[in-house]
């Protein structure tokens, strides 16, 4: 019989233990969360007005969620008294930023890339360009990689990375002519 208690005793103190805490968890995940949407709200209008493509705001926001969930996930971790579950969480944030930095040095150059060939007043959905040995109309741009509509209606899909180090030669700029010509290619296939 007294080893029954002893068990339930085991069992239940680490319960009763949390229980005190569950008030002060809950809110602070309710203030935490209220917290992540103002921040994400801010962060998202000052991105819009920095004019970035929505490709890469949406890459900013998802990666800044990520590390708020888990900021505020290692507090309350923490507030619960699981100091060491706070470390690792905090600790997996590092082991994220060095992911970023090494492994994806190829997903970096095209992001930096899209940002420039963004900007660039020579590089325009519709106009008609040249890169290596393809020449085609500027189909889309998005955060790693543009589409090229060539003579045949082929679409060609480069890494944004490869324009800027190889360059590109713009054929023509006539946006209108070209989008109904690459339009007319691709149906036509």
């Amino acid at each position: 019989m007294e080893s029954i208690l002893s068990v339930l005793k085991s069992f239940w103190q680490p319960i009763a233990n949390f229980i005190p805490k569950i008030p002060a968890v809950i809110l602070t995940l309710i203030v935490g969360y209220l917290i992540i949407q103002i921040l994400i709200f801010i962060l998202n209008r000052a991105l819009k007005l920095s004019r970035l493509p929505r490709a890469l705001i949406g890459l900013i926001v998802s990666l800044a969620l990520v590390v708020m969930w888990m900021i505020l996930f290692a507090e309350i971790a923490r507030e619960l008294g699981m100091g060491s579950l706070a470390v690792t969480i905090s600790g997996s944030l590092a082991v994220l930023a060095l992911a970023l930095a090494t492994g994806a040095s190829g997903m970096a150059s095209d992001i930096i890339s899209g940002v420039f060939l963004a900007r660039d007043h020579d590089f325009e959905i519709g106009y008609k360009i040249k890169v290596g040995g393809i020449e085609g109309v500027i189909q889309s741009v998005d955060i790693r990689k543009i589409r090229l509509v060539d003579e045949q209606g082929n679409i060609h899909i480069l890494p944004n990375a490869k324009l800027d180090k190889e360059g590109w030669q713009v054929i023509s700029r006539e946006v209108e002519d070209n989008k109904i010509e690459a339009k007319k290619l691709i149906n036509k296939k």
